[in-house]
Protein backbone atom coordinates (compact mmCIF):
# COMPACT_ATOMS: atom_id res chain seq x y z
CA UNK A 1 0.00 0.00 0.00
CA UNK A 2 1.59 3.41 -0.33
CA UNK A 3 1.99 5.62 2.03
CA UNK A 4 0.82 9.29 2.83
CA UNK A 5 3.29 11.16 1.10
CA UNK A 6 3.19 9.79 -2.76
CA UNK A 7 -0.29 9.65 -2.64
CA UNK A 8 -0.69 13.12 -1.81
CA UNK A 9 2.40 14.86 -3.11
CA UNK A 10 1.87 17.78 -5.50
CA UNK A 11 3.21 15.90 -8.39
CA UNK A 12 -0.09 13.23 -8.15
CA UNK A 13 -1.67 16.25 -7.62
CA UNK A 14 -0.68 18.45 -11.26
CA UNK A 15 -1.37 14.86 -13.10
CA UNK A 16 -4.58 14.10 -11.52
CA UNK A 17 -5.66 18.11 -12.59
CA UNK A 18 -3.97 17.03 -16.06
CA UNK A 19 -6.22 14.33 -16.26
CA UNK A 20 -9.12 15.91 -15.16
CA UNK A 21 -8.63 19.09 -17.29
CA UNK A 22 -8.85 16.65 -20.62
CA UNK A 23 -11.80 14.48 -19.74
CA UNK A 24 -13.30 18.28 -19.57
CA UNK A 25 -11.85 18.90 -23.15
CA UNK A 26 -13.15 15.89 -24.44
CA UNK A 27 -16.92 16.43 -22.91
CA UNK A 28 -19.06 18.93 -24.39
CA UNK A 29 -20.96 21.13 -22.74
CA UNK A 30 -23.97 20.67 -21.40
CA UNK A 31 -25.60 23.87 -22.49
CA UNK A 32 -24.30 23.71 -25.80
CA UNK A 33 -27.80 24.39 -28.23
CA UNK A 34 -27.49 21.32 -30.55
CA UNK A 35 -29.58 22.93 -33.04
CA UNK A 36 -27.59 25.63 -33.76
CA UNK A 37 -25.56 25.33 -36.79
CA UNK A 38 -23.03 27.10 -39.37
CA UNK A 39 -24.33 28.02 -42.58
CA UNK A 40 -23.48 30.21 -45.24
CA UNK A 41 -24.43 30.81 -48.76
CA UNK A 42 -27.25 32.98 -50.38
CA UNK A 43 -30.03 33.91 -47.92
CA UNK A 44 -33.26 36.09 -48.76
CA UNK A 45 -34.98 37.96 -46.17
CA UNK A 46 -38.54 36.92 -47.36
CA UNK A 47 -39.51 33.55 -48.70
CA UNK A 48 -41.28 35.67 -51.48
CA UNK A 49 -37.70 36.68 -52.12
CA UNK A 50 -35.90 33.66 -52.02
CA UNK A 51 -38.51 32.17 -54.89
CA UNK A 52 -37.95 34.95 -57.18
CA UNK A 53 -34.19 34.79 -56.69
CA UNK A 54 -34.37 30.84 -57.23
CA UNK A 55 -36.53 31.42 -60.20
CA UNK A 56 -34.15 33.59 -61.91
CA UNK A 57 -30.96 30.92 -61.28
CA UNK A 58 -34.17 28.29 -63.01
CA UNK A 59 -33.78 30.94 -66.31
CA UNK A 60 -29.96 30.69 -66.34
CA UNK A 61 -29.09 33.58 -63.83
CA UNK A 62 -25.49 32.88 -61.76
CA UNK A 63 -25.98 33.37 -57.33
CA UNK A 64 -24.80 37.18 -58.00
CA UNK A 65 -27.13 38.08 -60.81
CA UNK A 66 -30.16 36.69 -58.99
CA UNK A 67 -29.48 38.55 -56.05
CA UNK A 68 -28.99 41.67 -57.56
CA UNK A 69 -32.56 41.37 -59.98
CA UNK A 70 -34.47 40.44 -56.84
CA UNK A 71 -32.51 43.25 -54.49
CA UNK A 72 -33.51 45.45 -57.66
CA UNK A 73 -36.98 44.46 -58.64
CA UNK A 74 -38.05 45.03 -54.65
CA UNK A 75 -35.78 48.60 -54.36
CA UNK A 76 -34.15 47.18 -50.91
CA UNK A 77 -31.48 44.59 -49.99
CA UNK A 78 -33.28 41.37 -49.47
CA UNK A 79 -30.65 38.61 -50.84
CA UNK A 80 -27.27 38.44 -50.19
CA UNK A 81 -24.03 35.78 -49.82
CA UNK A 82 -24.08 35.23 -46.26
CA UNK A 83 -20.41 34.28 -44.88
CA UNK A 84 -20.36 31.28 -42.06
CA UNK A 85 -23.25 32.36 -39.51
CA UNK A 86 -25.00 31.08 -36.49
CA UNK A 87 -28.19 29.78 -37.30
CA UNK A 88 -31.07 27.59 -35.90
CA UNK A 89 -33.19 25.79 -38.93
CA UNK A 90 -36.60 26.30 -38.42
CA UNK A 91 -38.50 25.10 -40.99
CA UNK A 92 -38.46 23.52 -45.15
CA UNK A 93 -41.49 24.21 -47.40
CA UNK A 94 -41.68 23.01 -50.94
CA UNK A 95 -43.55 25.32 -53.35
CA UNK A 96 -44.64 24.76 -57.10
CA UNK A 97 -45.09 27.90 -58.83
CA UNK A 98 -45.02 28.53 -62.27
CA UNK A 99 -44.70 24.79 -62.96
CA UNK A 100 -41.20 24.92 -61.09
CA UNK A 101 -40.37 22.85 -58.06
CA UNK A 102 -38.76 24.69 -55.13
CA UNK A 103 -37.78 23.35 -51.33
CA UNK A 104 -37.32 26.37 -49.14
CA UNK A 105 -35.30 26.35 -45.86
CA UNK A 106 -36.02 28.66 -43.04
CA UNK A 107 -33.24 29.50 -41.10
CA UNK A 108 -33.26 31.78 -37.68
CA UNK A 109 -29.70 33.68 -37.32
CA UNK A 110 -28.05 34.48 -34.27
CA UNK A 111 -27.64 36.94 -32.76
CA UNK A 112 -30.07 39.08 -33.93
CA UNK A 113 -32.77 36.54 -34.48
CA UNK A 114 -33.98 37.72 -38.08
CA UNK A 115 -35.40 35.04 -39.83
CA UNK A 116 -33.48 33.93 -43.52
CA UNK A 117 -34.57 31.57 -46.49
CA UNK A 118 -32.58 29.64 -48.53
CA UNK A 119 -33.50 27.19 -51.25
CA UNK A 120 -33.10 24.93 -54.28
CA UNK A 121 -34.78 24.55 -57.14
CA UNK A 122 -35.83 20.83 -58.19
CA UNK A 123 -36.86 20.77 -61.60
CA UNK A 124 -40.01 20.99 -63.55
CA UNK A 125 -43.76 19.94 -63.22
CA UNK A 126 -43.91 20.19 -67.23
CA UNK A 127 -44.51 17.34 -69.24
CA UNK A 128 -43.41 18.28 -72.71
CA UNK A 129 -41.32 16.65 -74.46
CA UNK A 130 -37.37 17.35 -74.66
CA UNK A 131 -35.82 19.65 -77.52
CA UNK A 132 -34.78 17.65 -80.66
CA UNK A 133 -31.19 19.86 -79.61
CA UNK A 134 -31.37 18.22 -76.13
CA UNK A 135 -31.57 14.64 -77.45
Amino acid sequence: MADYKTVHSPRSRRVVIAIAAAAALLVPCANADPAVERVRGFFCNDKAHSVAFLAAQAKGENEEMAANAVNKSIAAFSCAFYRPADAIHTGEQTIIEDGIVYKLQSYLFLPEKVERWSGTVFGSMSTQAPARADI
